[in-house]
Parts: structure tokens; C-alpha cells; sequence
């Protein structure tokens, strides 16, 4: 493990929520507020101990909306060891990715596809191997369209979400390969099959 950083710890709060722990007395540098999507091995903030800084890390297994944050909108809190960082909601994650994966774009019939989480964008599966997806191209729900890489860990970016039709067609591929991307970035420009 990286001396910079830190997994952080998490205590089950009831049966769709918990939190992350501080790992020790600090300075809490958030990266995220309340409301945002975390995953597992996404940077939360760091924490800066006797002046030296290490990111802090959500654990394996753990995915969910910011609920609450320690210190409200403040960029540093002092914390002491064990103190709730987040409060994590896991209420509605199985909707979760197809509300925060994807939007509606202009009344013409365009939409988009958005990128749930920040990380750096991979439209292929390896550099010898052909794109996921290029711009022509007709989309199915549960359709590989590129990789999200979030601290090491490749998140397969899958077509779905509400608000987009069963099938799309890709007219732009934004990102280029290694972009690095935040979350609600559009990823895929579509059009909706019944609009050509």
C-alpha cells in the first residue's frame, strides 16, 4: 500500500447506510459534498496529520450517495480519530447508476450519456483492441461503451438509465483515450433511434 494513503474504515450505520471513518487526528480536506456518488478506491479528500498529506480512500464493497459530511461546506475540519467523515446513503442504489449515468439533451432528440463518477476515460478494452464503441455506431441497453479508471480500478461504463431509450445511436465519442473526466462530463453523444 502507498504510504500516502489511506483505505479508510467504514461503521454500518442501519441497514441501507454508513459511514467512513477518520484514520486519525487531523485536517479533513474533502473532496466531495453532499450529495455526490462514491466507490470503492475513489479519493474522498485527504486527511494532512503534523503536515503531511494522504489521500483518503473509500473501501472495497462500498458505493452510495453522500448523505452528510462532517464540517458542512468547510474546505478543512479538524477531526479526531474514528470521527464519520460521510455518511453514505445506499438507498436507491440499484437506480442509482441509471439516474447519475445519463441525461436528456436538447428537445431535437439528442441526449447524452454522462460519466457516474470522475476517473479517467478508455474507449477500448486494451490499446491493440478496437474501441467499444465509435461514432455511427447503434447502442442496446447493457452495452459495454467504454472504462472509467478510478484509482487503479477499471469501472465499465454500461449503456442504461431512464431517461435514455432502449437503443441510441452514437454520434460523438467526447472524451478522448485518457481524458480524465468528472462525474456528469458527457461521455456519449446520442440520438435517439425514433428521431431519424
Amino acid at each position: 500500500m502507498n504510504e500516502g494513503v489511506y483505505v479508510l474504515r467504514v461503521r454500518a450505520m442501519d441497514r441501507d447506510g454508513s459511514e467512513l471513518l477518520s484514520p486519525s487526528v487531523g485536517v479533513f480536506m474533502p473532496r466531495v459534498t453532499e450529495g455526490d456518488v462514491v466507490a470503492s478506491g475513489q479519493s474522498i479528500g485527504m486527511i494532512e496529520v503534523l503536515g503531511v498529506r494522504r489521500e483518503l480512500l473509500v473501501p472495497a464493497g462500498v458505493e452510495g450517495r453522500v448523505a452528510d459530511r462532517i464540517g458542512g461546506g468547510r474546505a478543512r475540519v479538524a477531526v479526531q480519530y474514528d470521527d464519520a467523515l460521510l455518511s453514505i446513503s445506499t438507498t436507491s442504489m440499484v437506480n442509482l447508476s441509471d439516474a447519475d449515468s445519463s441525461e436528456t439533451g436538447d428537445p431535437d432528440g439528442a441526449l447524452a450519456f454522462t460519466a457516474p463518477m470522475s476517473g479517467r476515460f478508455y474507449s477500448r478494452p486494451s490499446p491493440t483492441e478496437p474501441p467499444f464503441v465509435s461514432a455511427g455506431d447503434v447502442v442496446q441497453r447493457g452495452q459495454t461503451l467504454g472504462l472509467l479508471e478510478v484509482m487503479k480500478t477499471f469501472n465499465r461504463l454500461v449503456y442504461q438509465g431512464d431517461a435514455l431509450p432502449e437503443s441510441a445511436q452514437v454520434e460523438k465519442v467526447v472524451p478522448n483515450e485518457g481524458d480524465d473526466v468528472v462525474r456528469g462530463d458527457v461521455i456519449l453523444a446520442l440520438r435517439s433511434l425514433a428521431e431519424t
